[in-house]
């Protein structure tokens, strides 16, 4: 987990939005549990734990959607700004400090830009302990390509590998067609020249 002292909390006055503005409410009113679901193997469970950072932290993994985890992410901060600061910074954690999700990490930084810019702002210094110095210019690269660049990159080199690979699949059997073809035409010259020596042999035993 982070440590607290060396992150620079968001300001004291709260413009976060509503929990209850993003989702619908998600506890029984009988109750006052959090409403439960099922889970793949179709066993009874809770939805939620009722405290948003702490689902943040236990449903955030590498292979989370974007979506969700901005919604996530929206939903902690609304609840506790300063510890939702803390788990962003537990996400990147590469040195047995977190979960070294670097791409949930750069998705958590850019929400941040865009919704609370002064507090990213203010701990870019932190965040360097908690990641590498890297981090840094990766989060401005995707500020200016956008967030996906990265993803469409990597997109585009899987279809130009692709493209080169049936190029030289293509380029190979043209080759290879083309070398059937001159052996075809050398053995076609080969026997015409035996079928001619035949020939001639032939007459000099007539002419004999």
């Amino acid at each position: 987990m982070a440590s607290a002292g060396q992150l620079l909390g968001p300001p004291t006055k709260n413009t976060a939005i509503s929990v209850d503005s993003i989702i619908p409410q998600t506890k029984n009113e009988t109750d006052n549990l959090p409403m439960m679901g099922l889970t793949e193997n179709r066993s009874p469970t809770f939805l939620s734990a009722g405290n948003p950072c702490l689902d943040f932290s236990f449903h955030v993994v590498p292979d989370t959607s974007s979506d969700d985890l901005i919604q996530r992410l929206e939903l902690a901060w609304a609840h506790d700004p300063l510890t939702t600061l803390k788990l962003i910074c537990n996400l990147r954690g590469v040195r047995g400090t977190g979960k070294s999700d670097k791409q949930g990490f750069y998705t958590s930084s850019l929400w941040l830009h865009k919704s609370h810019p002064k507090t990213l702002a203010l701990n870019l210094k932190a965040l360097v302990h908690f990641g590498y110095f890297k981090d840094l210019p990766e989060i401005l690269y995707r500020l200016l390509h956008g967030s996906e660049v990265r993803k469409l990159a990597k997109q585009a080199w899987k279809e130009n590998k692709r493209a080169k690979r049936r190029s030289q699949y293509f380029k190979r059997k043209r080759d290879e067609s083309q070398e059937e073809g001159i052996w075809e035409k050398l053995v076609k010259i080969f026997v015409s020249e035996e079928e001619e020596n035949l020939e001639m042999k032939n007459v000099e035993k007539i002419s004999k």
